[in-house]
């Protein structure tokens, strides 16, 4: 029967997912899928837990839609408040919306109206990295270097000026750290030099790369330096964790790995586990007072901010990782997921980096391990392996490979939920190992 949906890739034929439950998708053809990936990261605690969709259902019937310039509502309140506790000291006020592109639009605006208030007419630029994906809005697209979907955005596009991601195992200087003397951070100073201090509001970083780079993470130095130059001149510092945070690096953020708290914090996929759209903007008091203080409002707003079904639903989710205690789980499992990917790049040509922390790691593929030699883009490799792993009941996801030097790369990125045991990451390393395998054969690595 023909299909009237748009998919993202027309020519395509999907399976129909008729259940999910735990860690695995079932189609109408009876097959099953173990997800390593947790959708694209947003599945943290898997699929069909009964206290979330009960959650959801009692909002529904309760109070299933309010707008947010009119009322608030109990499951926004409470789960702002449990973000708010759980964050680092200062980010204590919560801004919902939809998903990520709109949360990273909203600290876009949040940043420019910031410094409005303060009387800082002209700064608008956001700086963004090399290595970065924020959305598939024209303003975070702008702030991002995803090559091929800015290409066919670029005459909409604000220019917004990017500098070079902290991406050690292909620097874009050429260097090793430290005798880098981590020049991708001094890069942000200079930058913001040329653009002018005074026309620079914010600098926006994934803390850990996303599907631009999988699971890429930075010098140890890097980010106390980025918060120091972004003090020193007035730029907020805003961290998108839409992908990487919310507890899948074994932190709440993933930015608390370095001990350095940003102006603003964006969270997205997991914070609604999949069970409801639901992102959020997390603003450090410094800001919120100065909206508070001045304007006494925030110009800006979607239709479903806020929104009663989605809050009870990202609010169930996080009395779920709290009380089965997840959280704390993603250091152990996630190290024991790395040594298994560890000991196979150790048999397989084809494995030329394995890089990540706790339950966020990626695996970057190459045709010569010795010379980080690339396949070429026609072959599309990270997609056939992803298609040879979905035959073998294997879901991953992949990268978007072409954003750090416009060379393109051939990422995966293993992610699976927070519920993960040991005997379900050993099928997941089998799996994917007897994949690789294949992959290399065809491909004829080096």
């Amino acid at each position: 029967m023909e299909s009237n949906v748009f998919y993202r890739s027309p020519a395509r034929k999907y399976p129909v997912a008729a259940k999910a439950q735990g860690i695995y998708i079932y189609d109408t053809e009876g097959r099953s899928y173990l997800d390593g990936a947790s959708g694209c990261v947003v599945a943290n605690i898997g699929y069909g837990v009964p206290s979330v969709a009960e959650a959801i259902r009692e909002q529904a019937l309760n109070t299933s839609y309010v707008h947010g310039s009119t009322f608030t509502s109990f499951p926004q309140e409470e789960l702002a408040r449990c973000l708010a506790q759980s964050a680092p000291e200062g980010l204590d006020y919560v801004y919902f919306v939809s998903g990520g592109t709109e949360a990273n639009e909203t600290a876009f605006a949040m940043a420019h109206q910031y410094h409005l208030q303060r009387g800082n007419r002209n700064k608008w630029k956001i700086i963004g990295r090399t290595l970065s994906y924020h959305g598939s809005s024209l303003g975070t697209l702008a702030a991002a270097s995803n090559v091929g979907r800015r290409r066919l955005c670029s005459p909409l596009l604000l220019p917004f000026p990017l500098v070079p991601a902290p991406h050690c195992y292909r620097c874009q200087y050429g260097l090793t750290y430290p005798g880098c003397g981590l020049l991708c951070a001094r890069a942000l100073e200079q930058t913001i030099l040329a653009e002018g201090p005074e026309n620079v509001a914010a600098f926006i970083v994934e803390p850990i790369i996303g599907t631009s780079a999988a699971a890429s993470v930075p010098p140890p130095d890097y980010f106390p330096l980025v918060r120091e130059i972004c003090d020193r001149y007035d730029v907020l510092l805003i961290a998108d964790e839409v992908l990487c945070g919310y507890g899948r690096t074994g932190k709440f953020l993933a930015l608390d790995h370095w001990q350095v708290v940003p102006d603003l914090v964006t969270l997205g996929k997991g914070l609604g586990g999949g069970y409801a759209p639901l992102a959020a903007v997390i603003a450090h008091s410094s800001v919120f007072e100065v909206f508070k203080n001045n304007w006494g409002s925030f110009i800006h707003g979607y239709t479903y901010q806020g929104n009663p079904v989605s809050c009870a639903a990202g609010l169930a989710v996080f009395r779920y990782l709290c009380g089965e205690r997840l959280f704390e789980q993603v250091v152990e499992k996630g190290r024991y997921l790395a040594a298994g990917l560890e000991a196979m790049a150790q048999q397989l040509r084809i494995i030329g980096d394995v890089r990540g922390k706790g339950l966020l790691l990626g695996l970057e593929l190459v045709r010569d391990r010795e010379t980080k030699e690339s396949f070429d883009k026609s072959q599309q490799v990270a997609e056939k392996v992803k298609n040879i792993c979905m035959e073998a009941g294997l879901l991953l996801y992949t990268g978007v490979g072409g954003s750090a030097d416009v060379v393109a790369r051939d990422y995966l990125i293993i992610a699976p939920p927070f519920v993960i045991t040991r005997e379900e990451t050993d099928r997941l390393l089998a799996m994917l190992e007897a994949s690789l395998r294949k992959a290399q054969d065809t491909f004829n690595c080096t």
